[in-house]
């Protein structure tokens, strides 16, 4: 069997069908890495122009990534596409066979400079074995739950007594629902809610951005099957919405946010609690809580995963450049470590 690479800039309906028909099998299938969540970035203009680099084994396609041109300190790269958005790996690959990996990357390396993103911990070792000379930076430690038995085994006893406080005081008055269906009605509902939120109130609100609006509004639009839009309503006013994606068996969470007249409540927590019974209805075994190691999110669990950014060029002043910035950005986290977060014990350490 013979590989072989290309570079394509159209998308045709016989590669639209081998890209849905290699998500359904492929051992890293996520939403990022899916046909859906590429259109979703065209329709919110992330794009302004793209590469789709693609391997065949033989006949059959084992690997597609989805790339575009842009500056990466300074330095013209070929880089993943959505980056503001990205939260997990953004090829995808029928298997993580050394041969491929070999193959595939091995020519995207030549003669360009590369900026991958957010790449899973399997992945980047492996590629740091096959390609050892690249910089490979740890971007982001996502705090994850196992839902195959106990999600509550490796939560604080303090938050578990809490929550279940709560759930008995109001009991009769809150109530939770998962929406897979009439999105953009529920993300209408989370738009309002967000208006009375305490990120609002803290200008943290991520939707007074209108491109980032208009992403999500795309997401709903185009990747209906893999959303969950989940409320906690007391009575009948929403108080915490949480906004994620199913892949497969694994759930991650994109954006929570709380009324803030109700957090006493804490509704965070309390969407969490009945996320657990919920998602394991779906099958999901895994809850990823996104990036950011906040001691919000380890109050629920000390579990977690890491992801990595992989720079590479063969002009050595470029990846020196690279190197000399990584470690800029490590200092800073020792330096300046934020409240309420480790991140800074993780941040920018190379692989």
């Amino acid at each position: 069997m013979q590989y072989r690479t290309e570079i394509k800039r159209t998308l045709d309906e016989k590669l639209i069908h081998e890209w849905k028909k290699l998500w359904e099998k492929a051992e890293n299938a996520n939403i990022y890495n899916s046909y859906e969540w590429f259109i979703s970035c065209l329709d919110a203009k992330l794009l302004t122009d793209y590469e789709l680099h693609v391997c065949y084994k033989d006949d059959k396609l084992v690997t597609i990534l989805p790339m575009e041109k842009y500056s990466c300190y300074g330095v013209n790269t070929v880089g993943t596409i959505g980056k503001e958005h990205l939260v997990d790996t953004s090829f995808l690959m029928e298997s993580y066979d050394k041969e491929l990996f070999k193959y595939f990357f091995g020519n995207l390396f030549k003669k360009r400079n590369v900026y991958l993103q957010r790449i899973d911990n399997k992945a980047a070792e492996l590629l740091h074995e096959l390609f050892p000379h690249m910089l490979y930076s740890l971007i982001s430690v996502n705090p994850i739950i196992d839902l195959t038995s106990d999600p509550t085994v490796n939560a604080s006893s303090s938050t578990i007594y809490q929550i279940k406080k709560t759930l008995r005081k109001n009991e009769g008055k809150l109530r939770f629902a998962m929406y897979r269906d009439e999105l953009e009605k529920h993300f209408e509902t989370m738009l309002q809610l967000q208006e009375c939120s305490s990120k609002r109130a803290r200008s943290l609100d991520i939707f007074m951005n209108e491109k980032t609006k208009n992403y999500y509004y795309s997401l709903v639009k185009n990747c209906a099957k893999f959303i969950r839009i989940n409320m906690v309503y007391y009575e009948d006013t929403p108080i915490v919405y949480e906004f994620g994606f199913v892949s497969k068996d694994v759930y991650i969470g994109a954006q929570i946010s709380y009324h803030k007249d109700y957090g006493k409540l804490a509704p965070g927590k309390l969407m969490l609690y009945y996320l657990f019974e919920n998602l394991k209805k779906e099958n999901v075994k895994t809850l990823d809580m996104g990036g950011g190691i906040s001691s919000y999110k380890m109050l629920m669990t000390k579990d977690y995963r890491i992801l990595y950014n992989v720079y590479t060029s063969n002009n050595i002043a470029i990846l020196t450049w690279w190197k000399l910035v990584n470690k800029l950005r490590r200092l800073n986290q020792i330096i300046s470590p934020k409240k309420n977060t480790k991140d800074h014990e993780f941040l920018f350490k190379p692989l």
